[in-house]
């Protein structure tokens, strides 16, 4: 089952990127999700697919989705400082915003085109999900049982408890996205293994799934900070959301990784 639930995730993402181009963002946002399941439900068959193995396709789905992160990346900011816009429109009032929007989008449009405009490279993504997927069709996971999947499932909990400590001692941008993708891969690995969630389990994916997005925003944020660095107005603006999103991140967090790894889920 977990098996096939990790090669219909990289069909979904090739078929995401097989489009006519362009290629919409919808559906590039879609194959990032789709890898990102596909990991986590490599994580879960690591126990019968060997080190090396587990590996060489963790880095051929990672690489891949390295592919489409610029993308993702220069999306995000346009929506990011929209959203900070409408948050706090009253104190942004008679702050001059058209540029930075005209800029944003017009990376984004530049993303689009580097992307696209060269065959290659979505080519390149394409294979390594090609690669990737002969290798996992030809793994013998048969021996692997509920207890291998469950004990797949506590290593990605405690992945995800010690980036929540590195974070919370640490509180980088980079210490905090590191954070939000082990929270990603413990809400997928959950779903994938428990198709049904009810109770305890269903408010796991809940929590997960609303701390991401916490975290998701907190992500654009910093990255937009980096874009706005000499507009005094709106790094303040930033600096305040951010840390609000952060606390709001950390009391879910306390909540999510509130048990030890051996007692979990």
């Amino acid at each position: 089952m977990i098996k096939r639930k990790l090669l219909a995730a990289i069909d979904r993402a090739r078929e995401s990127l097989r489009i006519a181009p362009p290629i919409p963002d919808e559906a590039v946002h879609d194959a990032r999700k789709c890898l990102k399941k596909a990991r986590a439900a490599l994580r879960l068959l690591r126990g019968g697919l060997g080190e090396a193995s587990y590996r060489a396709q963790n880095i051929a789905l990672r690489d891949a989705g390295h592919c489409l992160s610029p993308l993702r990346d220069a999306k995000s900011l346009p929506d990011a400082l929209e959203a900070l816009r409408r948050q706090y429109a009253s104190e942004l009032r008679g702050v001059e915003l058209g540029r930075l929007q005209r800029r944003l989008h017009a990376n984004h449009a530049k993303a689009r085109r580097e992307l696209f405009a060269s065959p290659a490279r979505l080519q390149n993504c394409i294979q390594l999900l090609d690669d990737c997927r002969r290798q996992a069709e030809q793994a013998d996971v048969s021996r692997l049982d509920c207890k291998a999947f469950r004990s797949g499932l506590r290593r990605i909990y405690r992945k995800g408890r010690k980036a929540f400590a590195e974070a919370k001692a640490a509180g980088t941008p980079e210490a905090l996205h590191e954070w939000r993708k082990q929270v990603k891969y413990l809400q997928y690995a959950i779903e994938i293994l428990f198709p049904a969630q009810k109770g305890k389990l269903a408010r796991l994916v809940k929590r997960a799934d609303k701390l991401a997005a916490r975290l998701g925003e907190d992500h654009d944020l910093a990255l937009l900070s980096q874009q706005t660095q000499a507009m005094k107005a709106l790094q303040a603006l930033i600096q305040r959301r951010r840390a609000k999103l952060q606390k709001r991140a950390f009391a879910l967090g306390e909540k999510l990784y509130d048990k030890k790894p051996g007692r979990f889920p």
